[in-house]
């Protein structure tokens, strides 16, 4: 598919005019839902633009998803993380994925491989568990150096690389955060947001479709067709005791009870497709495909 032009927003942007960032042709932002504080407690806060923004781009229909800016360097700290994510995602919806900000310095600096992917890897299930798509937010070398990347490989990356192109060519490259204070491809400000620079991406999923129909992130999963579509005539085979009436409805009698593994033929299909004619026995059973499969 196409490349996706977006945004990533933090207060550090300040107050933005969402309409005029439509306008400019961003098709979807991230938002920072939040962050720990770089101080030896640890503190988890809000970030204090996350609920305003999240109101105003969800009034102009704007694709959105969220990151958290974690320092978690133990499991304890990754679960922690993962726990406060998940309050302060509920009761909303996003598009996009909510990416784990894997980044900080000092964390890098004082963290093993196997205790920094371990943590993330605490963090990524706690939220997964929660019901939101998840990935990684980093750069190729972090991956490379500070963590066990084979053992995240399920979860798509977002990749920072301020370049003409990104470097990071591994299948899981799902988005690439191509510029900020530096920006070698596009103007580095974006009108209807004062900073005097916006950090901007190419995604290359349409992660709109993909979350939706799963369910994921707030949305409820799409309804599918429960019940058998084939063209006539086919075979079906019940799956466990399955009632055949008179007529396409269980309000009439019922005329036979089938065991589990009997093969009827469907001649016919009633006309809100819910039920299937079987000659053999002059009656209609049920085509939910709880009931009965298709002969192969």
């Amino acid at each position: 598919m196409e490349k996706i032009f977006g945004i990533d927003v933090s207060y550090h942007n300040g107050t933005i005019n969402w309409s005029k960032v439509k306008s400019e042709g961003v098709k979807f932002a991230i938002l920072r839902a939040g962050r720990t504080s770089l101080s030896s407690s640890k503190t988890m806060a809000k970030d204090v633009k996350f609920e305003e923004y999240y109101k105003q781009a969800k009034a102009i229909g704007m694709p959105i998803g969220a990151y958290y800016y974690s320092r978690c360097a133990t499991v304890a700290e990754g679960k922690a993380e993962g726990k406060f994510i998940v309050d302060l995602l509920k009761g909303k919806k996003f598009e996009y994925p909510i990416f784990l900000d894997i980044e900080d310095t000092e964390v890098l600096k004082k963290t093993s491989k196997r205790q920094l992917t371990d943590a993330v890897k605490a963090m990524a299930k706690v939220v997964e568990d929660a019901g939101y798509y998840v990935a990684i937010y980093s750069g190729k070398y972090i991956l490379r150096d500070h963590l066990i990347e084979s053992e995240l490989s399920k979860y798509d990356k977002w990749i920072a690389h301020y370049a003409k192109e990104c470097g990071y060519k591994e299948k899981d490259l799902m988005m690439w955060q191509f510029g900020g204070e530096t920006n070698l491809l596009r103007n580095k400000k974006i009108n209807g947001i004062p900073s005097s620079s916006t950090d901007q991406n190419y995604c290359y999923v349409d992660y709109t479709s993909l979350i939706k129909s799963k369910g994921l992130n707030g949305f409820n999963k799409p309804i599918t067709n429960e019940y058998i579509t084939n063209k006539v005539p086919y075979y079906v085979i019940t799956k466990g005791k399955l009632n055949i009436r008179k007529s396409p409805t269980t309000e009439v009698d019922i005329l036979h009870t089938a065991p589990k593994g009997v093969r009827y033929k469907i001649t016919k299909v009633s006309k809100n497709g819910k039920w299937g004619y079987a000659p053999y026995r002059k009656g209609w059973l049920s085509l939910n495909k709880k009931y009965v499969f298709v002969e192969k």
